[in-house]
């Protein structure tokens, strides 16, 4: 019998797993279903608030859950079908297997629960095996603000992207309020009134509790002058930071301030409204993208190791900013190729220095650039503007000098 049981203790630790180790893969997988399948930036933040929803109405069997479920979550759910069923049948399963099955029990769920109602036999609903299914998921268990990337859902929005990426300088805590009020914003409109007092309780919390923690000096020995001020700089930018989230915090508390300006406001302590400059530094980005992508190719066919290694070095002073702000300012294609180069340059710098290659990088590559291309040239057009390439090499002359500055 003790054999069974830790047996049985096995499969549970198994099925009860920590998602947040799976964020990666998780946020992957939904942000290429989404390319596959052109699905909106909210798809995703929304069906997980749905499964939010149920998963909390299936922890409760009282007849007030039920009728909630019934009532207010069931029509939510309805709302999904059809897009789910399209996602189903566009979907390979080798590739997407783990979010198939997922979106194949929401479904099903869904199925079995209106079945049920139309026979009006709601006392029949089988909440237990419905929250066993919610919880046996793997891509789709509910994870509210962590259910999508930020960037993602923030896409072609240049300042936030830029802001949120310049706080990331300064503290992961600001990084993270940042993301809740992009996340809020995008599930705002699906939310129930509750949950929309819930949102504003939790902005007021994170703000208080971010404006709360002191700036402190390090006590560290072989203390320069240098030091000093450096840290000096960084605890008044800390000060002048803290002052303006507590403006806004206060704000917060007098009235009521929409999600929207409470971005805005954090985007005006990085930088200057931007205008047009969103475009034209993504036009600069998918320059310097093409560039890497050709020396890559031409440093492989030609053998050139050392060039190899100089390319390698600027993919790894650009890659932060390219995936945190660039990739998130291209179409979902180029995104994807943004990605695809970095990965190759990961490979390269993992099979230094022998350089292993396979003819098929050299095709990914030419087919990176051909897109980036075409891509530079429509934004071109648009905006009726030439890239200036001094811009570029500027750009890149600084992500180095910054990299540096953190190794």
């Amino acid at each position: 019998m003790r054999k069974y049981y830790e047996d049985l203790k096995k499969i549970e630790d198994f099925s009860s797993f920590d998602r947040m180790r799976l964020l990666e893969y998780i946020h992957r997988q939904k942000f290429e279903a989404t390319a596959i399948c052109a699905l909106g930036p909210t798809f995703w933040v929304e069906l997980d608030y749905v499964i939010d929803l149920a998963k909390s109405a299936f922890t409760d069997t009282t007849e007030e859950k039920k009728e909630f479920f019934v009532k207010s979550i069931l029509p939510l759910m309805q709302e999904k079908i059809a897009t789910i069923q399209k996602i189903e049948k566009t979907l390979p399963e080798n590739e997407f297997f783990y979010l198939r099955k997922d979106l194949k029990t929401f479904e099903e769920i869904f199925s079995h629960a209106s079945n049920i109602i139309g026979k009006r036999l709601d006392y029949f609903l089988p909440f237990s095996l419905f929250l066993h299914a919610v919880e046996s998921m793997t891509v789709l268990y509910p994870l509210r603000e962590k259910s999508c990337d930020a960037g993602t859902i923030a896409r072609k929005n240049y300042d936030i992207l830029l802001a949120r990426y310049l706080a990331g300088d300064f503290s992961q805590q600001l990084v993270d309020i940042i993301d809740y009020f992009i996340w809020v914003q995008a599930v705002f409109s699906k939310a129930l009134d509750q949950d929309k007092q819930s949102f504003r309780s939790q902005i007021v919390h994170r703000l208080s509790e971010f404006t709360g923690t002191r700036s402190d000096f390090t006590n560290e020995t072989e203390y320069s002058a240098k030091n000093f001020v450096l840290e000096l700089h960084e605890v008044l930018t800390d000060i002048n930071i803290k002052g303006k989230i507590k403006e806004l915090y206060n704000r917060i508390l007098e009235t009521e301030v929409s999600v929207g300006e409470c971005l805005r406001t954090i985007v005006s302590i990085f930088l200057d409204p931007q205008s047009d400059s969103g475009q034209i530094n993504t036009l600069r980005d998918l320059a310097i993208a093409s560039d890497l992508a050709s020396s890559v190719t031409n440093h492989i066919k030609e053998g050139n190791n050392k060039g190899l290694y100089e390319d390698i070095a600027l993919s790894k002073a650009l890659k932060s900013y390219f995936m945190q702000v660039s990739r998130h300012m291209l179409g979902i294609t180029e995104d994807m190729e943004i990605c695809r180069l970095f990965e190759i340059m990961f490979y390269l710098e993992e099979t230094a220095p022998s350089f292993i290659m396979h003819d098929d990088i050299i095709t990914l590559l030419e087919n990176s650039i051909e897109k980036f291309e075409n891509q530079k040239e429509a934004i071109s057009k648009s905006l009726n503007k030439t890239l200036d390439p001094e811009s570029a090499e500027l750009f890149k002359a600084k992500a180095k000098q910054v990299y540096a500055g953190k190794i």
